[in-house]
């Protein structure tokens, strides 16, 4: 190589050198240098590919004549089935062909060559991008025409890829730091929201203990007091008339009744017994039995029961949130119709649980309904609950979002 060759080659590397500074990405990177290594390269085509960090993939990017390769859906094709997977694999130190279409080199069961034969890339020369002794991936560069390249343009390419690896190495250890650094705060707040929401739904399960407790002792234990005083002063009559003993089976069956719906309220048998929905419409018209005026329910389900499948934990845990809501709606809303929508998309189950009531206006009255406790369940099962208040006592609509992804089977016990 003469003098001028070479002054002229510094000047094209230093030349790229300077284009390459302060990009951020492969791509814009590829598109800066272009220009000035066609100067010294007339390409058709040039691609990067960069090794992944699992060592069995690799990633494209390419200007001039576009390919599949730089088209790829997720990016990410492997290494085994390039047509230089002989290069990426680091079995050769170079590869040269005057016409890859014929050569066999770059064709083999399984190769993704399309490109080769869709662009016409005959002309190839193709050599490794090296750190630090660690291969990072290869440049390759290709012209329409054949027997285009010599071994000359090997020891250019090289020179280009030297220059070129080093930055190439600072970007991907760069993306990689980034998308560490990004799994590491979603960690943090997966970790944070999983703590709080323990902590609320700690907090909701005492709060559930005390009223159950007060239910037991105002309703059940009340009752069964008075029907112990009643059959004492029966004996202690020592006569017992149809009328009493009709007295007192009306007032076990009551008794009944309470302790059936406070162990109703407990675990919601109806859900295994007959789905989501139905548990969800039993819950509804037992909110609403006896007041008045009536308040009207629609259940209305889209899903094709799509809740039925997802596990037993789940199943409850989105079961109390439509149950709060419901209570929520009947207590402090004073609605005159409830309806509930349940709804599959494609990537998220909703349920809506819509009144015309009076809605919820004060900081005490969310502390009141049980809200917070409710945004800790949704967050235990990874979902999105918002509430709709319009103020203007035109109702309430609480939305819950929970992505498919996150609705584990009834078989998966990874929760």
């Amino acid at each position: 190589m003469d003098d001028f060759v070479q002054e002229t080659l510094l000047k094209r590397l230093l030349a790229i050198s300077r284009a390459i500074a302060g990009q951020l990405d492969y791509q814009s990177a590829l598109r800066q240098i272009a220009g000035e290594v066609h100067q010294l390269f007339k390409f058709d085509h040039m691609d990067i590919a960069i090794i992944l960090s699992n060592g069995k993939d690799s990633f494209s990017y390419e200007v001039g004549v576009e390919t599949q390769w730089g088209q790829l859906v997720g990016g990410a094709r492997p290494i085994v089935k390039s047509p230089i997977r002989a290069l990426l694999l680091g079995e050769v130190p170079h590869l040269l062909t005057g016409d890859a279409i014929e050569d066999d080199r770059f064709h083999f069961e399984g190769a993704f060559d399309a490109p080769i034969y869709d662009a016409k890339l005959r002309s190839r020369v193709h050599v490794p991008l090296y750190v630090n002794g660690a291969l990072l991936g290869a440049l390759s560069i290709s012209n329409h025409k054949k027997n285009f390249y010599s071994e000359h343009d090997i020891d250019i390419a090289k020179h280009i890829a030297d220059l070129l690896a080093p930055f190439f190495y600072a970007l991907s250890q760069a993306e990689a730091a980034k998308k560490a650094a990004i799994a590491e705060a979603q960690a943090l707040n997966r970790e944070e929201m999983l703590r709080l929401g323990a902590l609320r739904l700690t907090q909701g399960m005492e709060q559930e203990r005390k009223r159950l407790g007060m239910d037991l002792h105002d309703q059940t234990l009340a009752e069964l007091t008075r029907l112990l005083r009643h059959l004492s002063r029966l004996r202690l009559s020592g006569k017992v008339e149809a009328a009493d003993l009709l007295l007192l089976e009306e007032k076990v069956d009551t008794c009944l009744q309470e302790l059936r719906n406070i162990i109703e309220d407990t675990k919601p048998g109806v859900l295994d017994l007959f789905g989501f929905a139905q548990g969800v419409e039993a819950q509804l018209e037992r909110s609403v039995a006896g007041i008045t005026p009536a308040i009207t329910t629609v259940v209305v389900d889209k899903s094709d029961d799509y809740l039925d499948t997802a596990a037993t934990s789940q199943r409850t845990t989105i079961f109390r949130i439509v149950q709060e809501a419901i209570n929520n709606a009947v207590k402090h809303s004073r609605p005159s119709f409830v309806r509930i929508n349940i709804a599959k998309f494609r990537s998220s189950l909703r349920i809506e649980i819509i009144d015309d009531g009076g809605g919820i206006s004060t900081d005490a009255e969310m502390r009141a309904s049980g809200i917070e406790n409710m945004k800790a369940r949704a967050a235990l099962v990874s979902s999105k609950l918002s509430f709709v208040n319009t103020g203007d006592h035109l109702g309430t609509q609480v939305v819950l979002d929970i992505p498919l992804n996150a609705i584990q089977g009834v078989g998966d016990t990874t929760n």
